[in-house]
C-alpha cells in the first residue's frame, strides 16, 4: 500500500471502529463541528498538535482515509514503518528541508488524497501552540488545495507531553474549512505564515478556564519535572521533583500542588503560578538571562549532566547502540555537547554543526551531524529532554560566536 492506493473500506472501518473504542474508553470526545462532511479530497489539515492520539482523533472523524506528514525517524522502526506506508503517510525529516516531503505532499495530492500536517512539527509542551514551521506556508500556497483547520481542545489536559498516565476528562474537536482553493495565489509566505498561525493558535490553560473541565487520573503531577527544571522561588535548576499530586523544589520546599483542573494550587509557600503554561514561559526568560549573567553558567554544569544511552542512525538505517554513558556539558567548552561512554569512548558534538534538534516523545533527544541522526535517550524517567533541547537553543542564541 502507498500514497497511490488508498486503504481498503472495509479495513477502514475496522481499524477506526477499533479506535472509537479506545477514544471512548479513555475520554469524552465531542465533535464541535466538522466541515470535512460531503468535502471532496484532495483537501489539506492542519491541526494543533497536543497528543500522540491526535491522527486517530482526526481520522475518526473524517470520512476520507488521511495521508499525515510523519517524523522520518518512525520509519526506522521496521514494524512501525509498515503500518505508516499502509496509511500513505508521508515521511519528513523535522526542522531540515526535505525535497522528499514535498514530492509526497504532490503525489497525494495528484492521487485525491487527503493530507494531514501538524505545523508545530512537534507535540507542544504545555498546551500552548508553539511557533509554527515556516516552511509550512510554502507548502500550502504550493498545493493549492482547500484548507481545513482542525483545532483539538483539551488534549492536552487529558494526556500532557510530560505525563506517563492518560486522564479522563472532555476533549473537543473542531474541523473548519478555513480557505478554498486559490486563496493564497497572491499571497507571500510571510503573509500566508501569519494566517496559519493566527488560525492555529490554541491555549488549553485558556480554554479550561472558560469551561472548567477536569481531569482525572492517578498521580497527576508525576514527572512534571520533565517540563518544568527552575524553582521559580529559589531560582536553582535541577531541583524539582513531583510527588503523586505534589510538585516541589529540595533545595528551599517551595511546593505546589497539581489540580484535577490542570492549575497549580498553593501547598507551603505563596503561589507565583497558577498553571504549567506560565511557570514555563518564566523559566525560559528566566534561563535566557543566567546564561547571561557571570559565574551562572558554571551551575549549569552541575545540571546538564545526565546518563543515557546513545544510538545513531545512517540514512535511512535502523538506529544502532553506541552505548551507554553520560551526556554532559560543560562551560570551558561551552560550544559543544559532549559523550562519555562507560566502555571509554567517547564524541564531542560542536553547536555550529547541529542541524534539526528536537524531541521524540518526552524522552529521546535528537539532532542531525552531517547525514547522521544522533538520539539520546534518557532512561531514568525523572531526566528532562526538554531542558536539554530549550539549553542548547538559548545557548547558541545567545552570542553569534555559538552559531
Amino acid at each position: 500500500m502507498s500514497i497511490e492506493k488508498k486503504p481498503a473500506k472495509l479495513v477502514q472501518r475496522v481499524l477506526l471502529s477499533v479506535a472509537h473504542a479506545i477514544i471512548r474508553s479513555r475520554s469524552r470526545i465531542k465533535i464541535e463541528r466538522n466541515d470535512t462532511v460531503g468535502l471532496k479530497p484532495p483537501y489539506l489539515i492542519l491541526a494543533n498538535h497536543v497528543t500522540n492520539w491526535d491522527p486517530l482523533y482526526i481520522n475518526c472523524y473524517v470520512d476520507e482515509p488521511i495521508s499525515f506528514v510523519a517524523g522520518a525517524s518512525l520509519f526506522r522502526n521496521p514494524m512501525l514503518a509498515k503500518l505508516l506506508n499502509y496509511t500513505g503517510a508521508i515521511p519528513k525529516t523535522k526542522y531540515k528541508n526535505d525535497t522528499r516531503t514535498i514530492r509526497g505532499m504532490l503525489k497525494a495530492k495528484q492521487h485525491g488524497r487527503v493530507i494531514g500536517l501538524f505545523p508545530e512539527g512537534n507535540r507542544n509542551w504545555d498546551g500552548t501552540t508553539e511557533p509554527l514551521i515556516f516552511s509550512t506556508a510554502k507548502l500550502v500556497k504550493l498545493l493549492d488545495l482547500p484548507v481545513v483547520v482542525a483545532t483539538i481542545s483539551g488534549g492536552h489536559l487529558s494526556f500532557p507531553r510530560w505525563a506517563e498516565s492518560h486522564r479522563r476528562g472532555p476533549i473537543r474537536l473542531s474541523l473548519v474549512k478555513k480557505w478554498e482553493a486559490g486563496t493564497f495565489t497572491n499571497h507571500t509566505p510571510e503573509q500566508i505564515h501569519e494566517m496559519l498561525t493566527e488560525a492555529l493558535a490554541h491555549d488549553d490553560a485558556e480554554w479550561q478556564s472558560h469551561t472548567g473541565a477536569a481531569y482525572y487520573g492517578k498521580a497527576p503531577a508525576h514527572y512534571l519535572e520533565r517540563l518544568l527544571f527552575i524553582c521559580p522561588h529559589c531560582e536553582a535548576p535541577g531541583h524539582l521533583r513531583s510527588e503523586q499530586d505534589l510538585f516541589g523544589c529540595t533545595d528551599c520546599g517551595y511546593t505546589v500542588r497539581y489540580t484535577h483542573q490542570g492549575k497549580l494550587a498553593p501547598f507551603t509557600h505563596s503561589l507565583r503560578f497558577s498553571t504549567t503554561r506560565d511557570w514555563n514561559r518564566w523559566q525560559l526568560k528566566r534561563l535566557e538571562q543566567a546564561i547571561q549573567e557571570p559565574g551562572h553558567l558554571a551551575i549549569w554544569e552541575q545540571v546538564m549532566r545526565d546518563p543515557v544511552h546513545l544510538y545513531v542512525s545512517e540514512g535511512e538505517l535502523p538506529f544502532q547502540s553506541l552505548g551507554t554513558g553520560q551526556l554532559q556539558w560543560s562551560a570551558d567548552q561551552e560550544a559543544a555537547l559532549s559523550f562519555q561512554g562507560e566502555r571509554g569512548q567517547t564524541y564531542s558534538f560542536p553547536f555550529a554543526e547541529l542541524e534539526g534538534l528536537n524531541v521524540q516523545l518526552h524522552h529521546k533527544f535528537e539532532f542531525y551531524l552531517g547525514d547522521k541522526l544522533y538520539r539520546f535517550l534518557f532512561y531514568q524517567p525523572r531526566t528532562s529532554a526538554y531542558k536539554w533541547l530549550k539549553f542548547i537553543t538559548a545557548l547558541v542564541q545567545r552570542t553569534p560566536r555559538l552559531n
